[in-house]
């Protein structure tokens, strides 16, 4: 597979080379890797979003550990057929095959929004191979890690439904900050619009139905999370025990784009603290 990803208009550090991982059901799943010695640091992104949203993380720890990005089924390159079952545990095979496909012995995980929940179930079928979880504004948020009415879905649903690219374009302007990066809202917002009502409306229902409070207790690495501390303020925060929690200023819902020096330090510092060997200060930005 030789396609790319559009590249952002602004602040281009790195550009996704493309490979393919098979899953049991046949699709092939599009993913890029650095390779460096092991372990694997496997990013996984979130709703509607693609690889290129890590694009200041690979560039920032590239050479140091070994490193990959994916795009989940439906996202990005990973096209799929819209009449299927969507599901968080399937998308969590999705990172699965690609921790396969590279012969990865042990995996940090690294989730942001959805890519958390995806993380988390990504672990349970890795087992003793998923050495550390760490999420990326993810996990706490009750509006959408705890499982809602049905009712409350098919609302949530509609919103999109009646307006797909208004709807995306309002909440982004809601949820992200600007950063330094010109043109970064629009973008985010135009990358995430190009998934499309007919597999974002089935795959945010997945996400709505999917329950943390049920799956926490499972997991058996440790998990960390870098939150908005802004965000937090909007909401209902789910405890979760032994989470570990690290929230950051003056950032939205997109920080490893919105503030990549502040954020990666943030990742550097939990990565070192669990014995990864990431040491690449100088190219934090």
């Amino acid at each position: 597979m030789t396609a790319r990803l559009n590249p952002p208009r602004a602040g281009v550090s790195w550009e996704p080379p493309v490979a393919a991982a098979a899953l049991s059901h046949g699709e092939p799943i599009a993913y890029s890797v650095l390779e460096a010695p092991s372990p694997l640091v496997l990013f996984i992104h979130g709703w509607c979003c693609n690889q290129a949203f890590w694009r200041k993380q690979m560039a920032a720890l590239r050479g140091r550990v070994r490193l990959a990005a994916l795009d989940l089924s439906g996202h990005g390159l990973s096209r799929r057929t819209p009449d299927r079952d969507w599901s968080i545990e399937g998308f969590g095979a999705d990172a699965i095959a690609v921790a396969d496909a590279l012969d990865a012995d042990e995996v940090v995980l690294i989730g942001h929004s959805m890519g958390g929940p995806v993380a988390l179930e990504a672990s349970l079928g890795l087992g003793e191979r998923c050495r550390l979880i760490v999420g990326v504004d993810t996990f706490t948020d009750a509006a959408f890690y705890r499982r809602l009415p049905r009712e409350a879905i098919e609302m949530r649903k509609l919103t999109f439904a009646a307006d797909f690219p208004g709807a995306m374009a309002s909440m982004i302007e809601a949820i992200a900050a600007p950063g330094d990066e010109p043109g970064l809202i629009d973008w985010i917002a135009g990358e995430m619009t190009k998934t499309g009502p007919r597999i974002a409306l089935p795959v945010l229902e997945a996400l709505l139905s999917w329950d943390i409070e049920r799956r926490w207790p499972m997991r058996r690495a440790p998990v960390e999370t870098i939150n908005s501390k802004e965000g937090a303020l909007r909401g209902v925060q789910i405890p979760l025990p032994g989470l570990g929690l690290h929230a950051l200023d003056a950032v939205g819902h997109f920080p490893m784009l919105e503030a990549p020096r502040v954020f990666n330090a943030a990742l550097l510092s939990i990565l070192k603290r669990h014995g990864v060997d990431a040491d690449c200060a100088s190219g934090l930005h």
